[in-house]
C-alpha cells in the first residue's frame, strides 16, 4: 500500500525499508505505527470478566511465607499477609484481545481504564486461555449465599407483589426496633 513519507510527502510503499526521496525510516515508522494501534485496540478491549484466580505471589493461600535469620544466626520462618490480594488469595480476571489478566484488586480500574499497562507490576499475564478456578474456596461472608435459612429458595414468599403491611397502630415497630411478632 502507498503511504505519504512522514518526512518528505513522497508518496512510497508501506513496505519499504526507507523513503527513496529523503531516507526517512518507513518500515521503522510503520511497525511503530502498527504496534501503536495494536496496544490502542488492547487497551480498548478490556473488560473485568466474573471470574478470579489465584494470586500467584502469595500461591492463592492469601499470605507468603519468609526466612530471616536473626542476630543469634538461627534460621527463622514467618509468614506476612498478601498485598497484591488482599489477604483473599484471589485476584479478579481481566480479559482484553491480548488474553487474560490477573490485576491486583487495587489498580483493576486503573488498569481497565488504560492508566497502567499489562507491563505493571500489579498485572500478570495469564495467556489467551481462561485461567483455572481459584483453588481454595472463598472465605468469610462475602463468599457468596452460604448456609442458613435465609440461603435458599424457601427464604421467603413465593414471587409477586408484596404482602400489604397490618393497619392500625400495631404496623408500627416496637421502639426498640425489634419485631413483635414470633
Amino acid at each position: 500500500m502507498l503511504i505519504a513519507c512522514p518526512e518528505c510527502a513522497h508518496e512510497v510503499s508501506d513496505r519499504a525499508a526507507a523513503c527513496p526521496k529523503c531516507g526517512f525510516p518507513i518500515a521503522e515508522h510503520v511497525a511503530e505505527q502498527r504496534a501503536s494501534e495494536a496496544a490502542e485496540h488492547e487497551r480498548t478491549t478490556r473488560r473485568r470478566t466474573d471470574a478470579h484466580t489465584d494470586c500467584a505471589p502469595c500461591q492463592g493461600r492469601g499470605f507468603v511465607m519468609f526466612e530471616w535469620t536473626d542476630d543469634d544466626g538461627t534460621s527463622k520462618q514467618g509468614f506476612d499477609w498478601c498485598v497484591r490480594c488482599k489477604e483473599t488469595g484471589r485476584l479478579p480476571v481481566v480479559h482484553s484481545a491480548a488474553g487474560y489478566f490477573a490485576v491486583a484488586i487495587e489498580h483493576v480500574e486503573a488498569f481497565i481504564g488504560g492508566e497502567i499497562g499489562s507491563d505493571s507490576p500489579h498485572v500478570t499475564s495469564l495467556g489467551p486461555d481462561a485461567p483455572p478456578p481459584p483453588s481454595y474456596p472463598a472465605a468469610g461472608p462475602a463468599a457468596g449465599p452460604a448456609a442458613g435459612p435465609a440461603a435458599g429458595p424457601a427464604a421467603g414468599p413465593a414471587a409477586g407483589p408484596p404482602a400489604e403491611p397490618p393497619a392500625g397502630p400495631s404496623s408500627e415497630p416496637p421502639a426498640g426496633g425489634g419485631s413483635s411478632q414470633s
